[in-house]
C-alpha cells in the first residue's frame, strides 16, 4: 500500500468515526515506516479539516463531530508521546483553553481543541468553570500566545470583562492574545470587554489564531 493511500485511510477513519478501526490504522502506518508527524498533520489533521468543512455544509451534525473528535483523540494518545521523543514537528503557537467560570457547557470546547490542535497548535485545556485566577496561573506556569475564553451562554460571555481586568491587574495582559469561543460570542462586543477578537466556529478561529499569534510576535520583536 502506498504511502498516499495509508494517509487518506487515516483521514477516512476520523470522517467516518472509526473508533475502533483508527488504532489497528496507525499501528500499521508507523511499522510500514511513516513518522508519527506525518500520520498526524497528513492523515488525522486531515480528517478533522474534512470533518469541519462537511460541518460547515450541513452534511454532518454535531453529534457526528463528537465522535469524529474521540478518533481523532485516540489517534493522539498513540502518538503524542512518539511525537515528543523525535522532537515533533511545527507548533504554530501554544495556547490555554477553558471556560469560563459560572459555565460549565463542555461540548463547543470539546470540538475545538482537536481542531486547533489538527491546525499545529499545542493546546492546554483547563477543564470548565474555570476561575479568573486560575487563568491567571496558568499564563504563568504555561506562557501561552493565546487565551481561549469558552463562553456558550449571553450571561457568561458577559463575565469576559471581569476576567481580561484580572489578567490585565496580574500584569499579564500584553503576553497574550484573548480570544472569545461560543455560540453567544460576538467578535465586536468581544473587543469592548477587553478581548481581541471572537468566533462561534472553531474551524474559522484557526485563521483568527494565526492572525493573532502573529500579531502578538511582531509587537515582541519591535519591543
Amino acid at each position: 500500500m502506498e504511502k498516499a493511500e495509508r494517509l487518506q485511510k487515516l483521514a477516512q477513519a476520523v470522517l467516518e468515526m472509526d473508533v475502533e478501526g483508527i488504532v489497528p490504522l496507525i499501528e500499521d502506518s508507523l511499522a510500514a515506516g511513516l513518522s508519527p508527524v506525518e500520520i498526524l498533520a497528513e492523515g488525522l489533521s486531515a480528517g478533522m479539516r474534512q470533518v469541519g468543512e462537511r460541518f460547515k455544509q450541513g452534511e454532518i451534525f454535531m453529534p457526528e463531530v463528537l465522535v469524529s473528535c474521540d478518533v481523532y483523540y485516540r489517534g493522539l494518545e498513540i502518538l503524542r508521546p512518539l511525537i515528543r521523543q523525535t522532537g515533533g514537528g511545527p507548533v504554530r503557537g501554544k495556547m490555554i483553553i477553558g471556560t469560563i467560570y459560572g459555565d460549565i457547557h463542555s461540548v463547543g470546547k470539546d470540538v475545538a481543541v482537536p481542531v486547533f490542535q489538527a491546525a499545529g497548535y499545542d493546546v492546554i485545556d483547563l477543564g470548565v468553570d474555570v476561575p479568573d485566577e486560575r487563568f491567571v496561573e496558568a499564563i504563568r506556569e504555561y506562557e501561552p500566545d493565546i487565551v481561549g475564553l469558552g463562553t456558550y451562554m449571553t450571561s457568561t460571555f458577559m463575565h469576559t470583562r471581569e476576567t481580561v481586568r484580572v489578567i490585565e491587574q496580574a500584569g499579564l495582559r500584553d503576553r497574550v492574545k484573548i480570544i472569545c469561543g461560543g455560540p453567544a460570542v460576538d467578535p465586536a462586543a468581544a473587543r469592548r470587554m477587553g478581548a481581541d477578537d471572537a468566533s462561534d466556529d472553531a474551524w474559522e478561529a484557526v485563521g483568527k489564531l494565526d492572525r493573532l499569534v502573529e500579531e502578538l510576535r511582531a509587537a515582541r520583536r519591535s519591543a
